[in-house]
């Protein structure tokens, strides 16, 4: 009886220390972050928890509207090509104005145009605002890593990244589940002035925040030699360039799980919206839960490459059971697959992109990474589909693999 006691509570107190253990691991990847680093995380939760129109686009498109899918497809890629022109425009401008100007501009102007986008209703017209909305949202993207990139410590840019992608996945697992309820009890319309205004409301905060927390603000724009660090040196920059080849390829990959996967699990597999919303629910608390200290502890290590690559395998393996019959259990395990090498992969994609640029035109390498980003989301689906199409799903997870 007595060896019985002493073994429980020997049990309990290695249980209670690696409780101890895990606590200090998450206190630790949460702490030392800059002011700044969390200042721009809690406004990209606020903007990313009122992205409620672009979920819904295609379902106001073809159901308030009445415009059918091939029109509404074409109304959606307006969408994308405004992000190109945005991400371009903004990592310019981001070099010229510096980064916090640029996310301030995004958010007011971007916030407005969001208002504005519902009371388009013609096909021109409605291309136009999209086109709009989508560029002057998407000039936050490179001004953000930008920020990001000058107000991380040295070789800290993947646990800054990590940290404000956990505030992006909160904000969207949050805003469309939202939306959804809004657009059922007040109607599409609400959408627009909700996702306008939560945009507006956090430039105001940034604003008065930005007076009261230290930030590092690159001042380039009085140097003498600011026009000789121009786009064109990108193109020479191998390294980078490189990184921006597997990024596409990559992005390729990772899309098809927002446009090809979900058409598969519904009429391949017999799953409806429940189970696909509830899976990437499930995406969402893994990187929420997983990520910020494992980022942590690699970065710290020097395990940047080596997480990138193993998370490459992650996406591969994320495929495979796609090969066998539907099964609810397969695919959890597709999802967990996919969430640990979205886990592994993007962040420190991300803080690749920012570490290779020089910080006298950050804005300009960091448009570029965007623009990568905007145009795989543009070929993507056209690609998945016509693949699928043309060869069926076999091979089409096998070409993605």
């Amino acid at each position: 009886m007595v060896i019985a006691l002493h073994l429980l509570f020997r049990d309990q107190e290695i249980m209670t220390e690696n409780a101890r253990k895990v606590v200090r691991t998450y206190k630790k990847a949460y702490s030392g972050h800059p002011p700044a680093i969390w200042l721009i995380s809690g406004i990209t939760l606020i903007n990313r928890m009122g992205s409620m129109v672009i979920p819904f686009l295609s379902v106001y498109l073809t159901t308030v509207l009445g415009y059918s899918l091939t029109t509404a497809g074409y109304l959606v890629s307006a969408y994308g090509l405004g992000s190109l022109v945005g991400s371009y425009l903004g990592g310019k401008l981001t070099d010229r104005f510096g980064s916090s100007n640029l996310i301030l501009f995004s958010l007011f102007f971007g916030g407005i145009s969001f208002i504005c986008l519902q009371f388009a209703e013609q096909i021109i017209p409605l291309f136009v605002m999209i086109f709009i909305t989508s560029a002057l949202s998407d000039c936050y993207r490179p001004a953000m890593s930008t920020f990001v990139g000058n107000n991380s410590p040295g070789g800290t840019a993947g646990r800054s990244m990590a940290l404000v992608r956990i505030a992006v996945n909160l904000g969207m697992a949050l805003g469309p589940a939202l939306g959804g309820f809004i657009a059922v009890l007040l109607g599409y319309k609400a959408l627009f002035w909700i996702d306008g205004i939560t945009c507006i409301i956090a430039g105001i905060i940034l604003k008065i925040l930005l007076k009261r927390i230290p930030i590092a603000e690159e001042d380039i724009r009085k140097s003498p030699d600011v026009e000789t660090h121009s786009t064109s040196k990108i193109y020479h920059d191998k390294k980078y360039v490189r990184m921006l080849v597997v990024t596409f390829f990559m992005a390729i990959c990772f899309l098809q799980w927002f446009h090809t996967v979900p058409v598969f699990i519904k009429t391949e597999w017999g799953f409806d919206e429940r189970y696909i919303g509830s899976m990437m629910a499930i995406n969402c608390l893994l990187i929420v839960l997983i990520e910020m200290p494992l980022v942590d502890i690699l970065e710290s290590r020097g395990k940047m490459s080596a997480a990138m690559r193993m998370g490459l395998i992650f996406f591969i393996g994320c495929f495979m059971p796609f090969f066998f019959n539907g099964g609810i259990l397969l695919y959890i395990i597709a999802v967990i697959l996919f969430s640990f090498g979205e886990i592994l992969f993007l962040p420190f994609n991300n803080a690749y992109a920012i570490n290779l640029s020089p910080s006298k035109n950050r804005g300009a390498y960091m448009s570029w990474y965007w623009m990568v980003w905007g145009f795989s989301s543009i070929i993507a689906p056209l690609v998945g589909f016509q693949l699928v199409a043309t060869v069926g799903y076999y091979w089409f997870w096998t070409i993605m693999g």
